[in-house]
């Protein structure tokens, strides 16, 4: 039987959430990317696409620091696929992780947001996987029938998704083919949540442990709103808002962490937490301690 192969998305531009999603922590010594990644290796037994896209040098340098604690064998079949392309929407990290694998006899595609999957589920997965139908051109995991992530996706499917454009996924694919995929029922669980918001991050992070993470505190005080008008400015008129929480901005400085919190909301911010970021280490490091913390505080801006 020919190994399982897989694509794992991380290239998103995460415009509803903020800050870059995959980076946030999930669990001791795990980021969202790194724990989706572990929960693929678990099904995959062949190689493993990890496409990037934004903060890629970041999710790279975690993807590498990841496998250090890993067997030599599965850092010679992870690796990373940069998709340049990634604002014009999912289908072109899609197209870049099936390029990447263009031999595969099919791709089991995963999401770096849904780090929820159950062990048990993924292993029932594999075994609907090894055990399908010849006709069958996929195999998806379906809450009450409908199709959910994670989908394998056979060779034929191929050139459909090649076609892909824009934001549209295997799910625009599959919806061509119904009668030809294999459905695993797992019912409704925490398997399905993706992370698009911070009170779906909270809600998963408190359900499984990760908030109770030790950190180290970071100092809070007071600021005039118009001591950091500028740069608040400047992160609302970008491409993406840094927002880490509701009404709660995380800046990039040379200086140490620091909890900023304005007198008064300014344009729906009301706190500020600015720290340093000149390493992939020490980018990571803040978006760690930051989320913490936001935890810590229920996700309340004004209460560090």
């Amino acid at each position: 039987m020919p190994p399982i192969d897989a694509i794992v998305l991380s290239a998103g531009r995460a415009s509803r959430f903020g800050v870059p999603k995959f980076l946030l922590p999930a669990g001791q010594g795990h980021i969202l990317l790194t724990r989706v990644l572990e929960l693929a290796a678990r099904v995959a037994d062949g190689r493993i696409a990890v496409v990037l896209g934004r903060e890629a040098k970041v999710a790279r340098y975690a993807v590498e620091r990841w496998l250090e604690g890993q067997p030599p064998e599965l850092g010679r079949r992870v690796f990373t696929v940069l998709n340049r392309r990634y604002r014009f929407g999912q289908s072109t990290s899609l197209k870049a992780g099936m390029r990447a694998l263009a031999e595969a006899q099919g791709v089991l595609v995963f999401l770096a947001d849904m780090p929820a999957l159950a062990p048990e589920k993924l292993a029932q997965f594999r075994q609907a996987i090894q055990q399908r139908d010849p006709r069958a051109l996929a195999v998806a995991a379906s809450e009450q029938g409908q199709v959910r992530p994670p989908v394998f996706l056979s060779r034929p499917l191929f050139p459909d998704v090649l076609k892909l454009r824009g934001d549209l996924g295997a799910r625009a694919v599959l919806k061509a083919h119904q009668d030809k995929i294999e459905r695993v029922e797992w019912g409704a669980g925490p398997w399905f949540f993706d992370i698009d918001d911070w009170q779906t991050y909270q809600q998963l992070a408190r359900t499984l442990g990760w908030a109770n993470e030790s950190f180290v505190p970071i100092p809070c005080e007071g600021v005039r709103v118009s001591a950091i008008q500028t740069r608040v400015d400047a992160a609302l008129a970008s491409e993406t808002v840094p927002w880490l929480a509701p009404g709660l901005l995380l800046l990039t400085s040379k200086s140490d962490a620091r909890w900023l919190l304005l007198p008064r909301s300014y344009r729906g911010v009301q706190g500020v937490i600015v720290g340093p970021a000149q390493t992939p280490a020490a980018y990571l490091g803040l978006i760690r301690r930051a989320s913490l913390a936001a935890l810590a505080a229920g996700g309340q801006a004004d209460y560090p």
